[in-house]
């Protein structure tokens, strides 16, 4: 029998500690980070320091309700490097005129009067420590035609301008960081190559992983350049490449038929017959189910 200390320091060593498993999910996340930062800085070369990261009003508000310091998560999140927080004037107008409309509501409770200063405390954020964007149209007009092949019309006005902004050039030319809470702009902008996303979980700033769309695009670049030996090589250089490639590939699908024909001709002379015939069957007789049964005369 083992004695009541040996018990216990069983049951102690066997029990994890909660501050080493939140030091490993904060080494996992930094980790993460990392990988990601270093997929858009070698395959993005327009994504560089100092960053520029368009907060939208979801973003802004869950911010303030879970009491999350930005500035010090992005910090770190970001490898310390140089960034600058970014608002476009309609997120502000949407967030005055949400604070507005719960302002007129009565509050049962606590909850309208929190949510009302929950939008104020958002949009004075965004004036103090945020530059803001005052005109989008230039990149909506380009951007026009997407947004009426993609059917955005249930995005509120700040979404859209959230949208162009970070779709502008059809790569994120501008090279904007989004961050937003709001799943359908989210979805968007993972459809659009090199879009980093930030989004919060509860009181977590995470990055997410760069999305299919990124990596299927960086991977047609990258079979580009091998066709075109790093973009070295000339038209004309490129034609000829092409010819000798296509006259390989008529030869190789001869070559099968050649093969093709030897091995029918040898299955024919082993068999002694044709190859892949098969003979008819025919019916010996009537099927004896399918046939009335004689009736016997009666005498």
């Amino acid at each position: 029998t083992h004695s009541f200390h040996e018990i216990i320091s069983k049951q102690a060593r066997g029990k994890q500690h909660p501050s080493s498993t939140t030091t490993n999910m904060r080494h996992g996340r930094a980790k993460a980070s990392r990988r990601t930062l270093q997929f858009y800085r070698l395959n993005a070369p327009h994504l560089k320091s100092p960053y520029k990261i368009l907060l939208d009003g979801t973003f802004l508000v869950a911010s303030i309700r879970n009491k999350v310091p930005l500035w010090d998560r992005f910090s770190k999140t970001l490898q310390h490097e140089q960034f600058v927080c970014c608002v476009t004037r309609s997120t502000l107008n949407e967030l005055e005129l949400l604070s507005e409309q719960s302002a007129k509501i009565k509050p049962s409770g606590d909850s309208e009067e929190n949510n009302s200063t929950f939008f104020d405390r958002a949009r004075q954020y965004g004036l103090d420590e945020c530059e803001i964007i005052e005109n989008c149209n230039d990149v909506t007009n380009t951007n026009e035609k997407l947004m009426n092949k993609r059917a955005f019309r249930d995005f509120s006005e700040a979404s859209k301008d959230i949208f162009c902004l970070a779709t502008d050039g059809g790569n994120n030319r501008a090279a904007y960081f989004v961050a937003t809470q709001d799943d359908g702009l989210s979805d968007a902008l993972r459809a659009m190559p090199y879009v980093p996303l930030f989004r919060l979980g509860r009181a977590v700033l995470l990055l997410e992983s760069p999305s299919s769309a990124s990596r299927q695009f960086t991977g047609n670049l990258e079979q580009n350049k091998l066709k075109s030996a790093g973009g070295l090589m000339t038209s004309e250089e490129r034609k000829i490449v092409d010819k000798v490639n296509k006259k390989d590939k008529k030869k190789r699908r001869e070559m099968m038929k050649e093969e093709q024909q030897k091995m029918q001709k040898r299955s024919r002379e082993e068999v002694g017959g044709c190859f892949n015939e098969r003979k008819k069957k025919r019916a010996k007789g009537p099927n004896p189910l399918s046939c009335k049964s004689r009736k016997s005369k009666s005498s």
